[in-house]
């Protein structure tokens, strides 16, 4: 039986010398392999990654590139699978789960100020206010910094010049500024810490609400690719096995021992 296969597959079949890539290199070596013929561009730009953060010399990479080249996989288009790709990318919309698969809405609300009186709404206009608040605070950290600089200049020409009372005055300055600085950073960073602690909440209130964040078009395709074949996906990811609306079943490593 055919199995469709993801990049995450193929790189850790290429590279990986542990479970998980031993896992993966038995997939690539066992049944007919199919995937989205844009494949090997997602798996050549993993590796390349890979190899600027150091994680892969770069003759390994190199020679992962060249064996993902001589790899045999069958290749589908994106244009018969559209309809379905676009279904699967909304979780609300897609085709009705299994008797096994979780039914999870997810909710979009309307952009703030568009009068639904929803509290998302006014917690992003809030968000918003923050937002603008903190480069207001930013810029001023800056004009701030930008002067104390020019203070200080100023402080050096006096003293090669010994005039101790233009010293005092721009001492004074000096002090003034930086403690103005000082406190605008802390208004920085508390300002940033509520837009973070904002960001958060979001985030758990949309996970709460949908149970997942529903699939990229692209990883959409995958799974419409294997639905069309009556094959699993072998992935990596196993957030994919919990999107609502798959019809296909799907082929993840074995947990670490």
């Amino acid at each position: 039986m055919t199995v469709v296969i993801d990049a995450t597959v193929v790189v850790a079949g290429l590279v990986s010398a542990d479970a998980t890539g031993q896992w993966a290199e038995s997939v690539l070596a066992g049944e007919p392999l199919a995937a989205p013929h844009l494949m090997p561009v997602e798996a050549a730009s993993i590796l390349h990654r890979a190899e600027l953060a150091g994680e892969i010399s770069a003759d390994v990479a190199s020679l992962a590139h060249a064996d993902l080249g001589r790899l045999r996989v069958e290749y589908f288009p994106y244009d018969p699978f559209a309809e379905r790709i676009w279904e699967l990318r909304r979780p609300c919309l897609a085709a009705p789960p299994g008797p096994s698969e979780a039914v999870l809405l997810a909710f979009s609300p309307g952009p703030a100020g568009s009068g639904t009186g929803h509290p998302a709404e006014t917690f992003d206009y809030s968000h918003e206010q923050q937002l603008e608040m903190l480069r207001r605070v930013r810029r001023g950290v800056a004009d701030c910094e930008a002067s104390r600089k020019r203070v200080e200049l100023l402080l050096t020409l006096a003293r090669k010049n010994a005039v101790e009372a233009d010293l005092g005055e721009l001492r004074r300055q000096y002090q003034s500024l930086r403690q103005q600085a000082d406190r605008l950073e802390a208004a920085s960073q508390r300002l940033q810490a509520k837009i973070d602690a904002y960001a958060r909440q979001r985030q758990k209130q949309a996970g709460e609400r949908t149970g997942h964040p529903g699939l990229t078009s692209y990883e959409a395709w995958y799974v419409a690719l294997a639905e069309f074949l009556g094959a699993k996906l072998a992935t990596l990811d196993a957030r994919l096995a919990l999107a609502p609306g798959p019809r296909c079943g799907f082929c993840l490593p074995p947990p670490p021992a």
